[in-house]
């Protein structure tokens, strides 16, 4: 399918200079939405439509732009045209690859359910919310920000080991490290 949108997002996407946002977007394509999305939808359901019919048209543009020399660099709060550097400075990274995976496929519209956007949006709520809580979490495994997960998991049983109750350690020491490693699972697992 042809996103109708491509056109007036990559016209606008030409006029700036300097970066615009997901919100500046869907407020540009605002007519059009009345065309594309149903009357009878709930509303949830009309705000990730907005948003997919959006990083559609992104990721097609962002996919089309790289033989012309640019490169299409997509954040909900920076979203701009850059001319692609011969360092690979610009390239597009395994984030990129894995949203434009699912926003180019047309299934993931028509598929979704009111249950699933729910479970979506819930999920990026809950990232959302443990962003700032990131480096403390970090620091109460007593671990550096350049790790993966195995070492969190890692540093996370032996902390355990040694805090639980039931090993003679302190609850509230167990409770915070518990609390730290969801944090971090959000952060660095994605679940």
């Amino acid at each position: 399918m042809i996103n109708p949108l491509i056109i007036p997002i990559l016209g606008y996407l030409r006029q700036q200079n300097s970066s615009c946002s997901l919100l500046d977007l869907v407020t540009l394509c605002h007519q059009d939405f009345l065309l594309l999305i149903g009357k009878d939808v709930d509303l949830q359901v009309v705000i990730f439509q907005k948003n997919f019919f959006v990083m559609n048209a992104l990721y097609q543009i962002q996919r089309d732009i790289q033989t012309e020399g640019f490169i299409l660099t997509i954040f909900p709060l920076a979203i701009s045209m850059v001319p692609n550097s011969t360092d690979g400075a610009n390239a597009l990274t395994t984030r990129d690859t894995e949203l434009a995976s699912y926003y180019l496929d047309w299934s993931n519209l028509s598929n979704i359910t009111v249950e699933e956007v729910e479970k979506l949006f819930s999920s990026f709520w809950q990232r959302y919310r443990a962003i700032d809580k990131v480096e403390a979490a970090l620091m109460t495994l007593g671990l550096d920000k350049d790790v993966d997960w195995s070492k969190i998991r890692k540093a996370y049983r032996k902390k355990t080991n040694i805090s639980h109750p039931d090993k003679g350690g302190c609850a509230e020491d167990f409770i915070e490290i518990r609390t730290a490693y969801e944090v971090l699972s959000f952060s660095y697992r994605g679940t």
